[in-house]
């Protein structure tokens, strides 16, 4: 009978604990009434069907395009009028501080492209590159597959217009083929997407980014198009007349950053929230639709009258899809102008950056974040423990993950963070693999079909509400939830023990100094908790002296906090292309890579060697040595490591990595691709050169790590 009794009470005690903790049973935790009224008064406040409008009207007005097709480019006459609207906009809402503020780019206003052939005109859309003359560039049209050095083999395209199908997603953007073809004397180049990308119909068009300098009038066709052309190609020549009406000024660009700000009981601290307003097309769910959600959330917040403890600024950049000439890192340019340039005091004041991208549409049956590491823990406490926490309704069935996930490179985030700044953004690009993108970017991405029909409104006043409450969670908490315990695990998981040994590095001093920072890290995170903790049991208990206490020590702890992360961005973070990791990673790579040739060689298997291997080196631009002129090559390792172009980096910038020195060894690979049992000697003193290299530079990177791991673990203190 006693069993049974206890076994009822557990029960009825297990159900009192749910009820208590929110939606879908969160882990108890209690918070202030009066801080639930304002969440709740905040929820009710927030209207998506504003967002939608925003989004709509930046989507289908005339005048905020540049061209019949859409696209709302770097400085265009597109973007600056639509500057002012977004001005208006926030001065409406009840911003205040509201200003555009002009940063440098290059301009490119892509007015509008034809392509004729006969009496047929054809859809095509420009990219940033040469115009043509008024009257077009008449010439034959000749298809050369995918644009490959070896498609040229015995052609002579001298003045043509080269035609192209390419899959930008698993071989390359058109830079590469752009490139050849210019260096083969065609006069212009038209590419299909054959898959990878804009797969929804025939006649989608798509545009992706073009790093490279200023080269030969480039469009993109649609499929259908193409295969037509092809057809009548094989009955004799076509000619076509290509006309692209491309406004260029390098270096004399002038791009907008709107913002205005929401005051704060205290402005030493701030949370910044972006979106970026220029697009491809109509650009609907990129990045209409994340306009209007900043803008929604800043509508929402004034609406109901909360008043934060921080600054709220609200940020509508300008040039994210492309904003420069002659570098691998042309976007997110004003984002990096703006927190580099124009507020560079943000750094070490804003508690987070909260950004949007695409966030309308149902990806998959979850949403993610991605984010700075140092905010998996605060992502997840928030989350899944935290009762005043939206959850989806009636979308994303299996709800939010929150194992953590890197914030990558393709979007204004990446900016603020390589500059030091805590950031976050919907999940909008990898599925929860990080290696796979959703289908959406099969189908709508860049394209002529990212239009208002595909919007999800459910979606929408999700990430409206769940982003808003995160902002307001950051914002009443006294010390930031930042835990560097991140870094430890992503250095631990990184480490080849054995190879740091063999370059001659102290691994017991690396390890000393790792577990020093895991300790500090995991004492200064238990320091936030409890005093964030302790604020909310204080404001429970109405004991306002100890809030008062508590929010002063919070606000130490967050000053901690910010600037470690600071220094931490600085000390670790790297890139290996777009790929962002740990500096010591790049070499580790390049060494692990180049051993696995050597090993495939031995056997006389260059197969393995070039198809496994050899490709990826260098963060796969080996890839690209394969497939593409050396000509064409010089200039991707000029806009990577030219001693002349290294103020041309943005994010980039004090990121890269050392080059491995292979690209002849990778060429002669792919010209003896057929071999069998060949001799490779010569290739593998390449490899073996290259290793020697490249373990200097794993063991200066790791040496400095050691020392930088002691920084950290010192300043944690």
């Amino acid at each position: 009978m006693l069993k049974k009794v206890l076994s009822i009470f557990l029960i009825l005690l297990l159900c009192l604990t749910l009820i208590s903790c929110g939606d879908k049973g969160k882990a108890s935790y209690d918070v202030p009434q009066e801080l639930e009224d304002m969440y709740n008064n905040l929820m009710g406040s927030l209207d998506p069907e504003f967002a939608y409008d925003v989004a709509y009207t930046l989507s289908e007005t005339e005048e905020f395009h540049s061209s019949p097709l859409g696209g709302r480019n770097a400085g265009s006459d597109a973007e600056h009028k639509t500057a002012e609207y977004l001005v208006d906009l926030m001065e409406e809402i009840g911003l205040t501080e509201v200003e555009k503020m002009g940063a440098q780019c290059d301009l490119w206003s892509n007015n509008g492209s034809t392509l004729k052939v006969g009496d047929t005109f054809y859809d095509v859309y420009a990219y940033p590159s040469k115009p043509t003359p008024t009257d077009g560039i008449t010439a034959e049209i000749v298809f050369m597959n995918d644009g490959t050095m070896w498609d040229y083999e015995d052609v002579d395209v001298t003045g043509k217009i080269v035609l192209v199908d390419i899959d930008q997603r698993a071989n390359w953007w058109i830079t590469y083929p752009m490139l050849e073809a210019e260096l083969q004397g065609a006069a212009a180049i038209m590419s299909a997407q054959v898959s990878g990308f804009a797969e929804i119909a025939d006649d989608a068009l798509n545009c992706q980014d073009i790093c490279a300098p200023m080269s030969i009038p480039c469009v993109s066709i649609g499929l259908g198009d193409s295969q037509e052309l092809q057809e009548m190609m094989e009955k004799g020549p076509v000619t076509g007349t290509l006309t692209v009406d491309n406004d260029i000024n390098i270096d004399q660009g002038t791009t907008y950053n709107v913002l205005g700000k929401i005051p704060g009981k205290s402005s030493d601290y701030q949370i910044v929230v972006g979106a970026h307003y220029d697009v491809h097309f109509h650009g609907f769910q990129d990045n209409c639709c994340a306009v209007g959600l900043n803008l929604a959330m800043a509508k929402g917040i004034i609406d109901s009258g909360y008043e934060p403890m921080n600054d709220i600024i609200f940020v509508i950049h300008g040039s994210e899809e492309w904003g420069s000439f002659g570098t691998q890192y042309d976007w997110t340019v004003g984002a990096w102008e703006m927190i580099n340039h124009q507020h560079p005091e943000w750094v070490g004041k804003t508690l987070s950056f909260i950004n949007f991208e695409l966030p309308a549409y149902e990806f998959d049956t979850y949403t993610t974040s991605y984010s700075a590491p140092e905010f998996y823990s605060m992502l997840d406490f928030f989350t899944n423990t935290y009762p005043l926490c939206p959850e989806p309704v009636e979308c994303f069935p299996d709800g939010v993950l929150t194992e953590g996930y890197q914030t990558y490179t393709y979007s204004d985030d990446f900016s603020y963070y390589a500059a030091g700044v805590p950031s976050v953004i919907n999940g909008f690009l990898l599925q929860k693999d990080m290696e796979n993108v959703f289908d959406f970017y099969l189908n709508y991405y860049h394209s002529n079909y990212d239009l208002p029909e595909i919007y999800n409104e459910n979606v929408m006043e999700f990430n409206l509400k769940y982003y808003t409450a995160m902002a307001m969670y950051i914002d009443q908490m006294p010390a930031l939830y930042i835990d560097f315990t991140s870094q430890f695990d992503r250095i631990t998981d990184s480490i080849n023990e054995e190879l740091m040994l063999e370059a001659g590095i102290d691994m017991d001093k690396y390890m000393e100094n790792l577990d020093m920072l895991h300790e500090n890290a995991e004492a200064l995170v238990t320091r936030v908790t409890e005093v964030n903790d302790g604020y909310i049991k204080a404001w429970m208990d109405n004991d306002e002296e100890e809030m008062a206490a508590l929010y002063e020590e919070g606000r130490e702890l967050t000053k901690q906090n910010l600037e470690a992360f600071v220094f931490a961005q600085d000390a670790f973070l790297g890139l290996m292309y777009e790929a962002p990791m740990l500096r010591h990673e790049a070499p580790q790579s390049n060494i692990e890579l180049s051993r696995l040739v050597i090993g495939a060689l031995e056997e006389g298997d260059v197969v393995t060697a070039c198809d496994e291997y050899a490709w990826q080196i260098n963060g796969v631009l080996e890839w690209y040595a394969m497939y593409f002129s050396p000509e064409v090559i010089k200039i991707q390792d000029h806009m990577f490591w030219g001693l002349d172009n290294q103020d041309n980096l943005y994010w980039g910038t004090g990121k890269q990595f050392a080059q491995a020195k292979v690209e002849a060894a990778t060429r002669s690979l792919i010209e003896r691709y057929d071999e069998e049992n060949g001799d490779f000697t010569e290739e593998i003193n390449i490899y073996n050169t290259a290793i020697q290299q490249q373990m200097t530079v794993l063991k200066a990177t790791a040496d400095q790590e050691i020392l930088d791991m002691a920084a950290l673990a010192e300043m944690l203190i």
